[in-house]
């Protein structure tokens, strides 16, 4: 009689990753039909215009109206925010123990979700525009349509480029913020508050506050703007995870 040998073989680190982003890929696929849900909803928005003027006189008068998929792009950060805020919790952090994971792989698989996450929400926000302009085209007969009523792909390109790199930040900031509620329930307060005072002293131009802000927002390359927004993401991510190496391991 022979005994046949049996060797078992710890998943590599990498491939434990992989697993757990397909596996979250695959289970959160809710979050993106919400999104596809906000996204309509912000569209339906937009077809009321987002600004409108007219003149003339008693013979003739002429209505302007202008239309802009901004409310998708701007609902779609909300939505990533809110997402990255979501997956911190402890619900969706026990999804992890399914695998053999450590914090590490936890946080990495996040990040691909949420970056994932980011490249479909800055595609199909773009592309709202498009359809904006088809349902106009359809539904608005009457409108005398401007010359840049159809975009050239370049600028399609670089907007969905510009909105993917934006969206990646908002992530970032909102996990970076999902992980100091789960610090401590404080920051509930001290987030909404911190926001408001950083809204205020822009508004009043503190010189901080508008350098940071141009800094980012203000780049007019495509290429320091990748380069600025991909530094700072990972700079995010990297703090997120050596708090949330304080919370309780199981």
């Amino acid at each position: 009689m022979s005994l046949t040998g049996i060797s078992l073989t710890e998943p590599s680190f990498f491939d434990t990753v992989k697993k757990q982003f397909l596996y979250k890929l695959k289970g959160r696929l809710g979050l993106f039909l919400a999104m596809i849900g906000v996204q309509i909803m912000a569209l339906l928005f937009s077809l009321s215009g987002a600004s409108s003027h007219g003149m003339g006189d008693n013979l003739l008068y002429f209505s302007f109206n202008e239309f802009s998929s901004d409310q998708v792009i701007w609902f779609t950060f909300l939505w990533i925010f809110v997402v990255a805020v979501l997956i911190t919790t402890k619900d969706y952090q026990n999804i992890d123990f399914t695998f053999v994971a450590n914090r590490l792989s936890s946080h990495l698989s996040n990040v691909g979700f949420l970056i994932t996450a980011a490249v479909i929400g800055g595609v199909t926000a773009m592309l709202s525009g498009i359809l904006l302009r088809i349902v106009i085209y359809f539904t608005r007969g009457h409108y005398l349509l401007s010359e840049n009523f159809i975009a050239a792909p370049e600028v399609v390109l670089t907007g969905i480029a510009v909105t993917i790199l934006y969206l990646l930040l908002v992530s970032a900031l909102g996990y970076f913020c999902g992980v100091l509620v789960q610090l401590s329930k404080v920051f509930i307060v001290i987030l909404p508050a911190l926001y408001i005072g950083t809204v205020d002293f822009l508004a009043r131009e503190l010189p901080v506050i508008v350098k940071v802000y141009n800094f980012i927002i203000g780049e007019n390359s495509l290429a320091l703007l990748a380069v600025k927004v991909l530094i700072t993401t990972a700079l995010i991510y990297a703090c997120s995870c050596v708090l949330a190496n304080r919370l309780e391991v199981r």
